[in-house]
């Protein structure tokens, strides 16, 4: 497809936001599926954008940058695989599979950023034991910079020659390796959903799983529905569980006059 210029703007400062607001202010358009909304909106294809950052969402759920550690970077590779499928006319499979790379390629940005934020932080320290505190402002205001940099420049480099240099190597991808990025592509989903069950009681609550498993296959509901579903079971334990507290509550008040 044709990118707009606008559009190109847009997708860039969003490159450059995305990094910071993971860092900073939280507002919540760093999380994959975001990312992937965002860019199908701006690019006109929300269903293929939707399904990329949903898919990495799923990879990202039980792994937290614990201790500065770093890890994967699915919010800027939902953001340059959602682009590159749109962009090229590929299906999400392959837009998924090739952000898998850029997310680990991110690590070692993210380490690099790391890296040289420790020299800001000393030049701060240094200017605050000098009581030059608009020069520790300075310093942080280039730590920002440098971490916005850090998926900035991916996004930007993606923008200007991704979808040429992706469209070209497409072209002489074998059908057979295009068939087998596909299927790849498709198997990401479940192996986010195994990596999530992991982390989630599922002895405990194995009989809803069942329920949610019965009816996405058996009766072919819908992803929403199935939400949807969980949603009324956990609203109607969540109501039983507090009247019960506060029936417990009663009692014991009772116990304690008598």
């Amino acid at each position: 497809m044709d990118v707009q210029l606008w559009q190109i703007i847009l997708i860039v400062l969003y490159g450059f936001f995305i990094n910071y607001d993971k860092n900073g202010t939280m507002l919540g358009t760093s999380q994959p599926v975001t990312a992937g909304l965002i860019i199908g909106l701006i690019l006109g294809d929300v269903k293929t954008g939707l399904y990329i950052g949903g898919t990495l969402q799923l990879m990202t759920l039980g792994i937290s940058s614990f201790g500065g550690a770093s890890v994967p970077d699915y919010q800027t590779a939902a953001l340059v695989g959602s682009y590159i499928a749109i962009t090229t006319g590929q299906n999400a499979s392959i837009g998924i599979t090739l952000a898998i790379p850029v997310a680990m390629l991110m690590v070692q940005l993210d380490v690099l950023k790391w890296t040289t934020n420790i020299f800001f932080q000393n030049k701060a320290e240094k200017f605050a034991d000098d009581g030059d505190f608009k020069k520790v402002e300075l310093m942080h205001l280039c730590g920002v910079v440098n971490t916005m940099l850090t998926s900035g420049i991916p996004v930007l480099l993606t923008v200007i020659v991704g979808p040429t240099v992706v469209g070209k190597v497409i072209e002489y991808i074998p059908e057979w390796l295009t068939g087998g990025l596909t299927v790849a592509g498709g198997l990401l989903p479940a192996l986010g959903i195994g990596l999530l069950l992991r982390y989630l009681p599922v002895k405990a609550y194995f009989g809803y799983l069942i329920i949610g498993f019965v009816g996405a296959v058996y009766l072919n509901m819908p992803i929403l529905g199935v939400a949807l579903l969980g949603a009324a079971v956990a609203l109607i334990l969540f109501k039983k569980n507090s009247v019960e507290g506060a029936n417990v509550q009663t009692v014991g008040g009772m116990d304690e006059d008598e």
